[in-house]
Formats: C-alpha cells, structure tokens, sequence
C-alpha cells in the first residue's frame, strides 16, 4: 500500500457525498442474492462469512454507488492511469464489512490486458467510529480526499462504522499508463 497524495484539489469530493446522501444506491450484505453469486469464488467467499457467524447478521451491509465518468477520468489523471472503472461504497452507521476481497466476473479479461491497479479514496469527511482495514493498516480519521494505492487488486480488506454518520469511499481500478 502506498500513500498517493490528497485529490480534494482536482474533485470536490464534498458536493459529490452530499448528493449521494440523497440518492438510495444499492443495499448489500450477507444475505443478498447478488449478480456473480454464481462465480464459485463467491461461493468460496460466502463459505468463510458462514463460518465466522456473518450468513445472516443483519449487521453486515454496504451500500454500493455508480461513479459520474468525468469524476472517473480526473481521477485517472491524478493517479495517472488508464481507468477500467469505479464505485463508491458506503458503510452506514452500526454495520460493518467482513474480511474479504472484491470478485468480479471479468477477471479473465481484465488480466489479460494486464496487472491490474487499484486505489481508494477516502471522499467522506473524517468522523468517529469509521473504520477501513487493509493490509496491515487501520485507517481512522483520515483526511477527505486522501489516496492510496493498494499493493493488490485484490488485497483482502474490510470496515465498520460504529460513527454516526455514512462513511464514503471511492475505488478505482486501472492501469499503468
């Protein structure tokens, strides 16, 4: 993982989580049936949440977002890649987001144009109680707009929210230009 810099210079990440306060995005959790449930990796994934107790809390839960493209493309430039895509994910107070990584049915393709890149950015502001875990590193409190890159595309990860408040964050994948 490697700190990037903070983009709150190139996006207004402020105006963009204030409009998706007011927008529904899609609810997922533990018991959602979901578009890949049919990737075995998935089925890998939610063997591990039943184990551990998730299958069923209705404490695990996210809400996914689409992401405008020309907030792609800036981003883009600012890591300076060529962009593959992006969502924002939200954690709502009281839930969490068990250890796992992100499984998507176009992996074939994806690595077959080459390794993959991925950075998150942290686009709400900070608040108490909001928790995002990769690696070896808890992050808390960390500035809105901040970037890293991750190590792995699909590095496991996780999160909770024990704030008050959502917690946003923006997740881009590309490649090296």
């Amino acid at each position: 993982m490697k700190f990037i810099g903070n983009s709150s210079s190139i996006i207004n990440w402020e105006e963009l989580v204030s409009r998706l306060r007011t927008e529904e995005g899609r609810f997922r959790g533990s018991n959602q049936e979901d578009d890949i449930h049919e990737n075995p990796k998935v089925a890998e994934l939610r063997k591990t949440w039943q184990a551990a107790g998730y299958e069923g809390n209705n404490a695990v839960g996210w809400v996914d977002y689409e992401v405008p493209e020309e907030i792609i493309a800036k981003f883009a430039e600012f890591v300076n890649a060529e962009p593959v895509g992006g969502w924002i994910t939200s954690v709502p107070p009281g839930y969490c987001v068990p250890w796992h990584y992100d499984i998507t049915d176009d992996e074939e393709q994806l690595l077959a144009q080459g390794q993959p890149l991925r950075f998150t950015c942290h686009i709400s502001q900070a608040k108490f109680g909001q928790v995002f875990v990769l690696e070896d590193h808890v992050f808390a409190n960390e500035a809105q707009g901040n970037v890293y890159q991750w190590s792995d595309w699909q590095q496991w990860h996780g999160g909770m929210n024990m704030g008050l408040e959502a917690k946003f964050l923006f997740n881009f994948i590309g490649f090296a230009k």
